[in-house]
């Protein structure tokens, strides 16, 4: 057949591998059909040019119109134009062009083109003829400005939260930590390992340390509260959050979290104390009982009144069997969040379980 000849690759007879059977119009025109492509040439010394089908779908000109130098330029952008006007002056110097600028279509769109232009020098030595390439640009610029806003909101919102942004590497080793060294005071080298524990509170740190290294193990998220020891010599508490950022595989790249600042706010009591969990229950239950937490004796008694196993309550509430094993074991040195022991209160007494909360005796339990 015919067709079949056009397909056979031709070698020159100098073995080069050059494919005579297609001319340059088909690869270009191959390059073209993408849309993000297209070519000029012209004679230096006047205005027209001939332009691709590419170069005017990019453009978005009708193909049947005449494109010249000076309709090329009015169609920059104008805050682009300042810097860009002087291309076809440029080229006529003698000298080639790699600019990236925003145009404005007929149709009122914007584009973002990158142009590549060569220059020609006559047999007169003068520059007589130019060629040009243009790219349209404006996805990656797009997805650049996208990148950038997330990065911006990103920032608005911890300065918003004054949180402190925090990454490490797959083992958990400190990487990007330059709040966390800012807050704290430490050095970048202070830091390594897990030197920047050094920077919490020392009855925090082997709680802090189970819930690092518990999270690291099982590639689980973090979350935990301790007091910093921060720059300027004043013990702070803050929620510690993280979660591990994933490769394709499902293997750890990086860890991310924040620290967010809790004044106010307290798991063990007031801040800068070392009060014991179930004397800060105690305090709570004289200001609030509703909102107090349950001590470890209350939640066994609550289970045992009810006939509830670890795994019919943590369905109940919400809430894992390991948070519940930590409620119930009071030497766990990782205690549960309050919002958590709230939803494992509210689905006790939803089941007909009362606490009581009475001064001068220990929490109880009743059936409501």
């Amino acid at each position: 057949m015919p067709t079949r000849a056009l397909m056979r690759p031709q070698k020159t007879p100098e073995g080069d591998g050059v494919l005579r059977a297609f001319s340059s119009r088909h690869f270009l025109k191959l390059i073209e059909d993408t849309g993000k492509v297209g070519f000029w040439s012209a004679d230096l010394r006047t205005e027209r040019l001939d332009a691709s089908p590419g170069l005017y779908r990019i453009l978005g000109l009708d193909p049947a119109s005449v494109v010249t130098f000076a309709f090329g330029l009015d169609m920059i952008h104008p805050e682009d134009k300042p810097a860009h006007a002087d291309q076809i002056a440029v080229l006529r110097s003698g000298q080639p062009i790699n600019r990236e600028f925003r145009i404005i279509r007929p149709d009122r769109t914007q584009r973002w083109i990158l142009h590549h232009a060569e220059v020609i020098i006559g047999q007169d030595g003068q520059p007589n003829q130019g060629m040009g390439v243009v790219f349209d640009v404006t996805a990656h610029h797009e997805a650049t400005n996208a990148m950038m806003q997330r990065h911006d909101r990103l920032n608005a919102l911890i300065t918003a939260t004054a949180a402190v942004l925090w990454v490490t590497q797959a083992n958990g080793e400190p990487s990007d930590m330059t709040q966390w060294m800012t807050l704290t005071g430490q050095s970048f080298g202070e830091m390594q390992g897990l030197g920047w524990m050094d920077a919490i509170h020392p009855e925090d740190r082997p709680r802090t340390h189970a819930a690092w290294m518990t999270a690291v193990e099982h590639t689980a998220t973090y979350n935990t509260d301790y007091r910093i020891l921060c720059a300027d010599g004043i013990y702070r508490w803050f929620n510690s959050r993280g979660a591990p950022v994933l490769n394709k595989d499902g293997s750890v790249r990086e860890w991310v979290g924040v620290c967010l600042n809790v004044p106010g706010r307290t798991r063990y009591g007031a801040s800068g104390t070392g009060v014991s969990p179930e004397s800060s229950v105690q305090a709570k239950d004289a200001a609030d009982p509703a909102e107090a937490g349950l001590t470890p004796g209350q939640v066994r008694a609550a289970r045992g009144l009810l006939g509830l196993s670890k795994d019919d309550l943590a369905r109940l509430a919400s809430v894992s069997v390991s948070t519940l094993n930590r409620l119930e074991d009071p030497s766990s040195a990782i205690q549960p969040r309050h919002d958590t022991v709230m939803a494992v209160r509210r689905a006790f007494e939803l089941a007909g379980v009362e606490f009581t909360f009475e001064a001068g005796k220990k929490p109880g339990v009743r059936e409501a």
